[in-house]
Parts: C-alpha cells; sequence; structure tokens
C-alpha cells in the first residue's frame, strides 16, 4: 500500500462516544439505495438503518465485495464482460455479490492491464473492483490462550465480507470516527483480548486491538466472524534454506522468492509506479534489507503521502526505511497494476507466505520484531527491467 506512519498526535484524539451506532444496511437480496439489484446480498447504500452485528451472509460461498472507493462509490454492472456493454445494473461500495466466475474480456481494453471481470447473478463487474471473500464462520471459544506474559489473548483474522463494531474504547483513529458506520473487513488482523456475551443478543463476542501502529483503540466483534491464528501459521517456511531473495519487479508487477537460483514462489502485486511524475509514489529501486517484521500493523499517513488510514493491514514486511513494505490488501483487486502508495500490496495469502518465508522469524507473541544489526535479514531487491 503505502508508507505508514504511526506517529499520531494527541490532538488527533476524541472523547468517548456517549452512545454507538450501527451501521445501517438490509440484508436478503435487497440493495438500500433504491435500486433494488437482484444479486446483491448486502449493502452499504442505505443511510438510517440499523445492522445486525453478524451479517447474514451465506456460508462457505465465494463472494465478492465491491472495495473500491468509499460509501457513496458505485461502478456499473454489465450485461456483458467488457468496457462497453450496456449497463444491466450498478454495484455501491461495499455490494456483497455471488462469485460465479472471473472470465477475460471478450474485447480488449486498450487502457487497461487487467483484462479479467467476474461474473456475478447481475451480469459481470470489471474485477479488480472486487475483493475475493467468503463468509466461514467459527467456533467461538469461551477463553482466549494464554500468552507468556500470562495475559490471554490470539490474534485473529476476519472471516465475512465485513462486520460491524461497538467501541468498548475509542474511537481515537481517523477511520473509526469519520466513517460513515465503521466496519473491519475479510483479511483483516487484529489482536483479540476479551470475551464476552453480547448484552443485547447473548452471541459470543470478542474485544480486538491493534497491538502496533495505532491508539488503544477496543472494539467487540461478533465472535463467529473471528478465526483464530494458530502459531503453526506463523511458523517460518522453509528455515534451512539459504540464500533467500524477494525480487519486486516494477515493470511487471511481480514478486518472485529466490533459493539461490531457484525461484520457490511467484505472485502479482501492486505497487508504486516507476514512472510517475511525482516520486512520492515510488516504490524505491534497489537492494533493501527487511528491517522489521508484524503480524498486523495499523497504517496512515497524511495528504503528502495518499492522506489514508487502515487498520489492520496483515503480514506487514518492512524493507524501506521511509516505510516500504510488503503487506496484505483488502482495499482493491488491481494487482498486476501499479497504482500503491508505494508498498508492494499483495493478497492475504501471498503477503502471509512472504512473511513467513523471510527471516528472521518472529514469534507468535507479541507477533512483531525489529531486526537490528547487519545481514540478519533476508533482503528484497526492487527492480526495473
Amino acid at each position: 500500500m503505502d508508507y505508514f506512519n504511526h506517529n499520531m498526535t494527541q490532538k488527533d484524539r476524541l472523547t468517548r462516544r456517549d452512545f454507538l451506532k450501527y451501521a445501517g444496511m438490509a440484508l436478503g437480496g435487497l440493495a438500500l439505495s433504491g435500486t433494488n439489484t437482484p444479486g446483491v446480498l448486502a449493502s452499504l447504500t442505505g443511510q438510517n438503518q440499523d445492522e445486525p452485528l453478524t451479517p447474514d451472509f451465506p456460508a462457505n460461498v465465494q463472494l465478492g465485495r465491491m472495495c473500491v472507493g468509499e460509501p457513496g462509490t458505485r461502478v456499473d454492472i454489465l450485461t456483458e464482460p467488457y468496457t462497453n456493454a450496456p449497463v444491466a445494473g450498478t454495484a455501491w461500495f461495499d455490494d456483497v455479490f455471488e462469485w460465479k466466475q472471473e472470465v477475460i474480456s471478450k474485447q480488449l481494453d486498450p487502457i487497461r492491464v487487467n483484462q479479467r471481470w467476474v461474473e456475478v447473478p447481475e451480469g459481470y463487474i470489471y474485477a479488480d473492483y472486487l475483493q475475493k471473500v467468503k463468509f466461514l464462520p467459527q467456533e467461538p471459544l469461551l477463553q482466549l490462550p494464554e500468552t507468556p506474559n500470562g495475559e490471554r489473548g490470539m490474534w485473529v483474522e476476519i472471516v465475512a465480507p465485513y462486520t460491524s463494531l461497538t467501541f468498548e474504547r475509542g474511537p481515537s483513529q481517523h477511520w473509526a470516527r469519520t466513517a460513515v458506520r465503521p466496519r473491519i473487513y475479510y483479511s483483516q488482523v487484529f489482536w483479540a483480548f476479551d470475551v464476552r456475551n453480547d448484552p443485547l443478543t447473548g452471541r459470543p463476542q470478542y474485544c480486538l486491538k491493534q497491538l502496533y501502529g495505532a491508539f488503544d483503540d477496543a472494539y467487540w466483534v461478533d465472535a463467529a466472524v473471528c478465526r483464530q491464528i494458530t502459531p503453526e501459521e506463523v511458523s517460518t517456511i522453509h528455515p534451512d534454506a539459504e540464500d533467500k531473495l524477494v525480487v519486486v519487479n516494477l515493470n511487471y508487477q511481480t514478486m518472485s522468492c529466490y533459493e539461490g537460483d531457484e525461484e520457490v514462489f511467484f505472485s502479482k502485486v501492486t505497487t508504486g509506479g516507476y514512472n510517475y511524475d511525482d516520486e512520492k509514489w515510488l516504490t524505491p529501486p534497489g537492494v533493501h534489507t527487511i528491517w522489521r517484521k508484524m503480524i498486523s500493523t495499523h497504517m496512515s499517513a497524511g495528504p503528502a503521502v495518499g492522506n489514508y488510514d487502515i487498520p489492520g493491514v496483515g503480514w506487514t514486511t518492512l524493507f524501506d526505511n521511509n516505510g516500504a513494505a510488503v503487506h496484505s490488501t483488502f482495499w482493491h483487486n488491481y494487482y498486476g497494476t501499479a497504482r500503491s502508495h508505494g508498498c508492494v500490496n499483495a493478497k492475504p495469502e501471498d503477503a502471509q507466505w512472504v512473511w513467513r518465508w523471510t527471516e528472521p522469524a518472529v514469534s507468535y507473541y507479541p507477533g512483531e520484531l525489529t531486526i537490528q544489526g547487519l545481514n540478519q535479514s533476508t533482503k528484497v531487491d526492487v527492480v526495473v527491467a
């Protein structure tokens, strides 16, 4: 994504809200914008509805969430998979659809790198606009695991297209206090440190927070949408391999991992473009050394670097002193196209693989390591070729 900065100031804090608002939405195939778009499983476009903390998404089905822009953003659903096809409907930010299949455009679009479209019940949506998601309901834990320091907690991944939350502390963070309705999204990663039954519904909830890069906000989320990340999922991949090297190609928008001369991993990514007029968007070329790894962090920056504020960014591997990192991404599906603010945006599963494979290893708790000394970590070579 983007250069990251967690040096927030005291003036960014707000007093605790006297009351909490659920985000508005209705479920069951009706878009709240008034478009009545068939195939929409859930929508953000209604402004005055009460949203349940547990959205009623179909379980274990491939879904797509319209993820680009912000509340009120919309894109066309077309009758055929190409840019100039007739319009069949509208997809609003956070609309969730059944993901039937991904297809190649019927006509070449010369101004787009990706030629992929997703078939949904209503028609076709350009694939870059849809986050591929599922709802994988979890069996809640009645007690969280004990950590080495005697406290209780665990890392969790969100496994619903999105979920609402209620604040235990905060909101202090910009993303939460300015949102129409705060939500967290599929594949985001947080630290769960408490458990309770929802006082309204009786359903189990976890209290989540971010251990790194953010104020100490805390929020209750339905435990059924939080998948426990196990210590095995954090363990090193190929720990005995020598001469590990990550190569990021800015021209082809790819990332490869090498053990000596053997390529052991390959993926499409989204980087900052090397030919932008404003070099602040550049993913810095050259050979870098990983200096910090975090299972999850909060990323933010002011107007000079894109003006963003994003919680729960998983599998962050920092390799540049200005904050460039390989990390998980949930806010677009642009992989293969350069458009980040300098970081290497990767699919969640790809970012996790690279995080686990690169050296040094990081323990499950606290889930963070700042590397001290020279030649102690894997190198990242950002090339223009």
